[in-house]
């Protein structure tokens, strides 16, 4: 497995499927469903230290992705035309 691509917070997620989440050092290696074409998202405790690992797609229309109340949090997509200040 530690030839698979890793990805990180906001990267695009390519594929439905089951992803490995590692986490910086607070917590152990989990599972999460994820669905493609959206950011992968943050950790409430690690932030953008978290990566992903595809385990496996899944194909089907009854998918429940993972919930933004666990320990992942949306990816905020930064305003690329506000000025920093």
């Amino acid at each position: 497995m530690s030839k698979r691509k890793r990805y990180k917070p906001g990267d695009v997620i390519p594929v439905n499927g089951i992803y490995r989440v590692e986490h910086e050092s607070h917590r152990l290696m989990h599972e999460a469903t994820l669905l493609r074409e959206n950011p992968f998202p943050q950790c409430r405790e690690c932030k953008n230290a978290v990566r992903f690992q595809l385990i496996r797609t899944i194909r089907g229309r009854h998918i429940l992705p993972f919930r933004s109340s666990a320990i992942l949090e949306e990816f905020d997509q930064p305003d690329p035309f506000k000025m920093a200040g």
